[in-house]
């Protein structure tokens, strides 16, 4: 739908963006940079930008929005237990009519896209997040091939102990997931001579990859690889897909990243994969239950790091959102293709 420079497009953002690093103790997020920005999209544009607190307790907003920006992340167990998350409740009171664009925060949309009526067009924030989340794989990579955390113990106890490091390049990575995410890992991996493989539905070319397979080539690729980085989205087809015969799969000792959803792997079959030495460590950002029960074995789990599925987290975060939502405002306004559509039935 296209509007007009002269018309009046309302605009509701709400909810903070997770993983956001600024002020919002109020529920409001925007900057006064970010704000005009957004209002500069059109003279038209009106822009109402509620607590998130008070929408979750049930606040109207002003007028029912034609756009909105919203966070509704986290998976479906802890939508409600994330700070500043707009709940489904909240979610829903911004549904109407006269609605043509949801701008999800979030680059999963499982917990928003079932609810997405005829008519309006949910766009994801793939892309925003990939520069962190691929540094923060390589950082969790360099730092168990460089035995960092082993050099911080010795340093407390003031010994002077020359560790087995090994180099990264010659190694292999298998990256599930080509997108945005996996593309920006695999371009960081190459830098440092990792051979990469990326596992798609369609094994085109990409960029940051060495091979591409198609979900065909998946079993060979695990055989090869290191590094096994989980980037893909939680879909019917990925669901569980690495479960105890694709860890059997991996040679002794290769590492687990996920950064991805925590139930495109067969929990159980990960912590016994770990438990026998199949796995040699990992880096889990993202968890089948968050937060993480304080039961978990993970939590004990040696040479596994645990994060609060927050590795896309940067001081750059919120600039990049608002930059992405003022692409698609300007696109809706001119009646042009949108950045990031979501094809709710394929999950992405």
């Amino acid at each position: 739908m296209s509007f007009p420079l002269t018309d009046e497009l309302d605009v509701v953002v709400a909810g903070v963006p997770y993983g956001f690093q600024g002020e919002f103790s109020d529920g409001r997020w925007l900057t006064d940079r970010h704000i005009a920005r957004i209002e500069a999209c059109s003279p038209g544009i009106r822009l109402e930008h509620p607590s998130v607190y008070d929408l979750n307790d049930g606040y109207l907003v002003e007028r029912k929005p034609q756009a909105v920006l919203v966070e509704c992340s986290g998976t479906e167990a802890s939508w409600e237990s994330l700070p500043a998350i707009l709940f489904q409740s909240g979610f829903r009171q911004l549904l109407s009519p006269e609605l043509r664009l949801v701008q999800s925060c979030s680059a999963g949309i499982e917990q928003i896209a079932g609810l997405i009526p005829d008519g309006v067009t949910l766009c994801n924030a793939s892309g925003v997040h990939a520069p962190a989340i691929a540094e923060s794989v390589i950082a969790a990579i360099l730092a168990q091939a460089k035995l960092l955390y082993q050099r911080r113990i010795e340093q407390r106890s003031r010994n002077w102990t020359q560790l087995p490091a090994r180099e990264l390049a010659g190694t292999t990575m298998c990256v599930l997931g080509t997108g945005h995410i996996g593309t920006a890992i695999g371009s960081l991996a190459q830098a440092l001579g990792i051979h990469t493989i990326g596992v798609r539905r369609n094994p085109l070319p990409a960029e940051g990859f060495d091979t591409t397979v198609g979900p065909d080539g998946l079993d060979d690729a695990l055989s090869r690889a290191d590094y096994l980085v989980i980037a893909c989205p939680l879909t019917a087809d990925t669901r569980g897909l690495i479960d105890a015969d694709r860890f059997a799969k991996l040679p002794t000792g290769a590492y687990l990243v996920n950064v991805s959803r925590g139930a495109v792997v067969d929990e159980a079959a990960m912590i016994d994969a770990f438990e026998t030495g199949r796995l040699g460590g990992g880096f889990l950002d993202c968890h089948v239950h968050e937060p993480l029960p304080d039961d978990s074995p993970l939590w004990d789990m040696p040479g596994v790091d645990i994060s609060p599925h927050d590795s896309h987290a940067s001081n750059l975060l919120g600039d990049r959102q608002v930059d992405l939502f003022c692409r698609n405002l300007e696109r809706l306004i001119r009646g042009e293709p949108l950045i990031n559509v979501v094809d709710t039935k394929a999950g992405y």
